[in-house]
């Protein structure tokens, strides 16, 4: 099964966390937050992104990213998100919108930051 092409976004925004830019991921997210959202979860999600980057909080993990988290470390955060995701949307269908869409925009942006750091190898 091919994989699902990430929304733009995602890629600039692993981009320009890859390259270490905060201004530049900072203006990605911002744009987006412009836009409007198929569900609430989705904007939560960016709204977090943006002020972990404006304040470049030490202990989240879009930050991490931006310092240059490597990539197998990287890929581990991938693979749990994904399995938490499957595994809401298995015990708790009251948790759907957490999974589909919060959680979802998470995998979707680890997912690009690990495609680029395989091509970068």
């Amino acid at each position: 099964m091919p994989k699902k092409k990430q929304p733009k976004e995602f890629e600039q925004l692993a981009e320009a966390l890859m390259a270490g830019k905060q201004g530049a991921a900072l203006s990605i997210v911002r744009s987006r937050l412009n836009d409007s959202f198929t569900h609430e979860f989705q904007k939560y999600v960016w709204e977090g992104w943006e002020r972990a980057l404006r304040r470049n909080e030490p202990d989240a993990l879009i930050v991490d990213l931006l310092n240059g988290l490597p990539a197998k470390k990287a890929k581990e955060f991938h693979k749990d998100l994904k399995k938490k995701r499957s595994e809401i949307l298995i015990r708790d269908h009251t948790k759907k919108a957490l999974s589909n869409y919060y959680l979802e925009s998470w995998v979707s942006l680890l997912d690009a930051y690990c495609s680029l750091s395989s091509s970068k190898k």
